[in-house]
């Protein structure tokens, strides 16, 4: 064998396994399966169509129909947060009101304000309960 020859394949013994080792060290790491435990027990569910209202008004009354000559059905107060049940929109002296269904009645627009989910109305709803009460 030549010379050349010689150090070519022994330059190549030594290289193979110097990658070997290297991509070992890289990429197995990277490789192994590590499953890391989440506790989502305590997070708030979501769900995707429910919205919320917050009352904006001191006081609100609501309403046993969307009509403000509804008999009352209940009484809401400023900052007050509650799941939206339904919605109305109804034509009332060339305008259109919307009015929103709660548990307890229905309030027009005019007296909540409309969030995508709780978490977002009980952040306003801490908002409005400090801007209403200046001496916190």
């Amino acid at each position: 064998m030549t010379r050349a020859r010689e150090n070519f394949i022994s330059k190549v013994f030594f290289s193979l396994p110097c990658l070997v080792f290297f991509v070992c060290i890289f990429f197995l790491p990277a490789c192994s399966k590590r499953y890391e435990t989440i506790d989502l027990s305590s997070a708030p569910l979501l769900p995707v169509d429910s919205q919320w209202g917050v009352i904006t008004d001191p006081y609100a009354i609501y309403r046993s129909e969307p009509s403000l000559s509804a008999a009352p059905a209940g009484y809401g107060r400023r900052g007050d947060l509650h799941e939206i049940k339904g919605r109305r929109i109804l034509s009332e002296e060339k305008t259109q009101v919307v009015w929103y269904q709660f548990s307890d009645g229905w309030l027009p627009q005019t007296s909540v304000r409309v969030y995508s989910n709780e978490l977002r109305a009980q952040a306003a709803a801490k908002e409005i309960n400090a801007a209403g009460n200046p001496s916190n």
